[in-house]
Formats: C-alpha cells, sequence, structure tokens
C-alpha cells in the first residue's frame, strides 16, 4: 500500500450500506412469473420513479465520472460532451418516446421485426443491441477499476472481477424491478454527490466560475499529467471546436442522436403504463439531468484551478499524483476528497459506484433481453413457456455480466466519456435512423431497414476498429454523425428501390395499422 495512504472509511460505510440496500432490494423482488415481470417491472413503472431510474441509468460513469473528467483534462472542448449527453433527450422526447412505448413490446430488436415481419432485422438488431451495450459497458468497468484503486489502492483487475460479480448477481436475481428500485436510490445519491461537489466550492469557497476560467485562462507550464506545455488560453477557449469542424459536428451529432438509439434507455420506456406516462417520463429526465450537466463541468474546471496552484491551494502529494495519473478519470473523488475530506470523499465515492451499478445494470437486462428474448425465445423457440423464459433471461443476465470483466481489461487505459462517445456513435448510426424512419415514414420498407441496420453496424465496426486502415480524410475521432447520415441515406434508398420494383407490395401489410397504433390515441 502507498506510503501515506490512508482507507477512507467512511466511503467504505456508505458504499456498505448502499450494496445492504441492493442485497435486500433483490432479495425483495426475486420472484418473477412472467418474462414481462423480468425485463419490463409489469410494465407498472410510474413516471416519477422511472424518469429517477431512467437517469440513474443514464448517468453512468462517462457522466459522473467522464465528463468532470474530460472538462479537466481539455477544458472547454469538455463541455461539448455534457451539451451533447443532455441534447440527446430532447430528440428522444420528439421523435421516440411514446410511438415506443404505444407499440408495446419488449426490446427494440421486437420493433424492428415486428414492424417490418423480418427475423433478420430482428437478429441484425440483436447484432446491435450487443454492439452498443458492450463498447458502452467497458468504460463503467473502467470506472468501477479506477474508483476502486483509488478507494481501496485495489489492484485494477482484481476491482474489476468484484464488481462484474456483485451486479451480475444483483441482476440476476432481482430483474427489472429489483434493478428500477435500486436505481431510483442510486440516481439521487449520485445526484447530491455531485451537487456537494459543486455547492462547496461556488457557495463555500467563492470559486466562481469566471474567477476559475480567468486564473486557468492565465496560466502556463509544464502539465505534469501530460508533459507538455499547459496553456490556459487554449484550454479556455473551443480550440478543438474551430480547429477541426468536421470531427466535432460527428461528436456532437453522435451524442445528441446517439441517446436515442441506446437499447438500455429505450427498453425503459416499455416500463411505463403507457404512451403519456412515457413522455411525462422523458419531461422529468429532462429536468435531472439537465441539473446534472450544469454542476459537472464546473467540478472539472475547478478541480483543474485547484490542480494548478497545487501546494498554495494545500493539494495533498497524494491526491496531486492521482490527478497527474489520472486525472481523466478521478477528478471527481480527488475532488470530493480535497473538499471534503473522508466524509465528502465517501460520498462521492458511493455517487461513482451508484452510476456504475446502476447503468451496468440497465445494460444487461438489454443485453439479456436481447439474447433471451430476440434471439432464443422469437428466432429459435417461439412456444417456450414463461417459466423456462425467465430461466433464459437469467441466464443471458450472467453471461452478459460476465463478460465485463474481459471488457474491464480491454479499457484500461482509455478515458471513460471518449469511449461511451464511441458508443453512442454506434447506437446514432445503427438504431436511431431505423427508429425513427421505422416510426415517421409510411414507405419505409424491410429491405430500408436491414440496409439501414447493415450499413450502421458495418460502417461504425469498420470506422471504429479499423480507423488506421482508412484514408485521412475518413478517419474521424468518434464516426457517429458520419456513419448516421450513410444509414439514413441507405434506408431510403434501398427503400425507394424496393418500392419501385414491387409497388404497394413492398410495404409491411398492415403499415396503415401500425401506423394508427404508432401516432394515434391510447388504446384502452
Amino acid at each position: 500500500m502507498e506510503v501515506g495512504y490512508q482507507i477512507p472509511t467512511t466511503a467504505l460505510v456508505l458504499i456498505g450500506l448502499m450494496l445492504s440496500f441492493t442485497v435486500v432490494t433483490t432479495w425483495m423482488f426475486r420472484r418473477q412469473k412472467t418474462s414481462a415481470d423480468y425485463y419490463l417491472a409489469g410494465r407498472k413503472v410510474n413516471s416519477f420513479i422511472n424518469a429517477s431510474a431512467i437517469s440513474s441509468d443514464y448517468l453512468s460513469a462517462a457522466s459522473f465520472l467522464g465528463v468532470a473528467g474530460v472538462a479537466f483534462l481539455y477544458g472547454f472542448d469538455g463541455i461539448i460532451y455534457a451539451l451533447g449527453f443532455f441534447v440527446g433527450y430532447i430528440a428522444l422526447l420528439l421523435f421516440l418516446a411514446s410511438p415506443l412505448r404505444k407499440f408495446g413490446r419488449y426490446t427494440v430488436p421486437d420493433f424492428v421485426s415486428e414492424r417490418f415481419h423480418s427475423k433478420n432485422a430482428r437478429v441484425l438488431g440483436v447484432i446491435g443491441v450487443l454492439f452498443v451495450s458492450l463498447f458502452y459497458m467497458a468504460p463503467q468497468m473502467l470506472g468501477a477499476g479506477k474508483v476502486m484503486g483509488l478507494l481501496l489502492n485495489m489492484e485494477y483487475g482484481t476491482a474489476i472481477i468484484v464488481i462484474s460479480c456483485i451486479i451480475t448477481v444483483y441482476v440476476t436475481v432481482g430483474g427489472m424491478k429489483g434493478t428500477t428500485v435500486n436505481q431510483l436510490v442510486q440516481f439521487w445519491i449520485l445526484f447530491g454527490a455531485m451537487f456537494l461537489l459543486a455547492f462547496i466550492p461556488f457557495v463555500i469557497k467563492g470559486f466562481t466560475y469566471g474567477d476559475v476560467v480567468q486564473f486557468i485562462s492565465e496560466f502556463k507550464q509544464i502539465d505534469p499529467a501530460t508533459g507538455k506545455m499547459f496553456d490556459g488560453a487554449a484550454y479556455t477557449s473551443p480550440a478543438y471546436w474551430l480547429t477541426n469542424l468536421k470531427d466535432t459536428l460527428s461528436l456532437l451529432l453522435a451524442l445528441m442522436f446517439g441517446t436515442a438509439g441506446l437499447p438500455h434507455i429505450l427498453v425503459r420506456f416499455y416500463t411505463a403504463p403507457d404512451g403519456k406516462a412515457a413522455r411525462r417520463t422523458v419531461i422529468y429526465v429532462l429536468l435531472l439531468i439537465g441539473m446534472f450537466y450544469i454542476l459537472s463541468p464546473y467540478v472539472g474546471h475547478v478541480i483543474r484551478y485547484v490542480y494548478l496552484q497545487g501546494k498554495a491551494m494545500g493539494l495533498s502529494p497524494h491526491l496531486g499524483s492521482w490527478l497527474a495519473a489520472n486525472g481523466k478519470n478521478l477528478a471527481v473523488p480527488v475532488a470530493g476528497s480535497y473538499f471534503g475530506g473522508q466524509i465528502l470523499m465517501g460520498i462521492v465515492v458511493a455517487g461513482a459506484f451508484a452510476a456504475i451499478l446502476s447503468t451496468v445494470a440497465g445494460l444487461i437486462i438489454a443485453c439479456a433481453g436481447a439474447i433471451g428474448h430476440d434471439l432464443v425465445v422469437n428466432v429459435l423457440n417461439p412456444d417456450m413457456p414463461e417459466s423456462t423464459r425467465v430461466k433464459v433471461a437469467r441466464t443471458a443476465s450472467i453471461f452478459i455480466g460476465l463478460l465485463g470483466i474481459p471488457l474491464g481489461f480491454l479499457a484500461e487505459n482509455m478515458q471513460i466519456a471518449v469511449l461511451v462517445g464511441l458508443a453512442f456513435a454506434i447506437a446514432a448510426s445503427t438504431f436511431f435512423p431505423v427508429l425513427v424512419m421505422g416510426v415517421w415514414w409510411p414507405k419505409m420498407t424491410k429491405n430500408g431497414a436491414i440496409a439501414g441496420l447493415l450499413t450502421g453496424i458495418i460502417g461504425s465496426f469498420a470506422m471504429i476498429l479499423g480507423k488506421a486502415y482508412l484514408p485521412t480524410m475518413l478517419q474521424f475521432k468518434n464516426p457517429g454523425g458520419f456513419v448516421m447520415l450513410i444509414a439514413f441515406a441507405a434506408i431510403y434508398i434501398a427503400s425507394k428501390l424496393e418500392y419501385a420494383a414491387k409497388g404497394e407490395a413492398a410495404l409491411p401489410h398492415d403499415t396503415k395499422e401500425v401506423m394508427a397504433i404508432l401516432h394515434g390515441p391510447e388504446q384502452s
């Protein structure tokens, strides 16, 4: 253990209480008679509870640790992530929340398959769900490993294994009901932690945003975190925005519209009682996460302000070294320790754990639905009895949960918000075009849906993992916006070609009825 390091007992106590609550809740909701109970909590979650659970699901390690971390590391440019993450919910409210709930199925592949009557579209939807969710899970495990290292001086690999096992157990046993109650509590823990992190420096210490930014803008020195000259003027101005418009626009489009394509977020709208409740839920979510995204960039800038002054601000060598080595991911817990000692550190670390637990739980439920409901039941064995379907759901949850271990190892040296941004890129280019066109364009055909899904999956895969092999003009830091536009074009062209060849026969036979359900009044 590092010399001079003390285990923050307050943090351990708070995390222990939160985990104890999780265990009790999981045990209370261990019985699920049907797959609808397991995946959707019986479709009976009220708007405020659902909004808190969705906010907890959405405010992942990327939001709780990553946004402030990017603001700490890159300054003004880090605010782009907060802006994109927030605006995405407006697109979700306008285009998808109510129609999807009115359609009344279990998962995103359900919608694609039953809207166009295609098993191939369902299988592609399952691939898309897994692709998005596993990319999203990796940075959550990264956040868990880093926070456990700061908290207990624990080895990164050990932390990944412990956290993965905890989450897998409570999701597998509690299903969506247990997960929803846990996420409700976890949201208010993480929101309260971020509120305190902003309240103490702003109100008690008097660190106004203007004073902080002015000091940083005039500061120049070698940055221990990067080994390069730190130019405060560049840090506090939108340099990246102005010098690389292509990458910035693609990133913003990915963050904004990727939100409306995230499977673990979309599935929660199926838990609402009806379309009105789904719309009301999104409005509550906008209020909750809007307040959060105002606070988190401020915290990132304030801890950079403290870091630059170092000894003059009383920053301990231990916390200074953590910021130099891991500020991109650990600015928030370090800020907690600096501004509030063990007590605030405990609350903040509990908030970070809450963010990680709730998001990974939502991802496991979404992936279990894709594997258990969409693939095993609807493609391989439609006549499977309900009791067996619940067992399949639990088995799929265990499989996905344990995948978090290798994903955490692969993500160890990456930045959380940047990695989550890539998951948003896949969601924006894979699901958002297909869902929006499927909901709002009556002349979209089965071939159009398949073309859109294939373009999104293959395009994002190639441009993220095969970036080094592409021409310079096709290399994006985040290709989501670019691939999304191509996917929209693929849907339109493929649908037009099929319609030209087959006429009205190219359209699903029940298109008018489906459109009436999606955009008509609530069904009684």
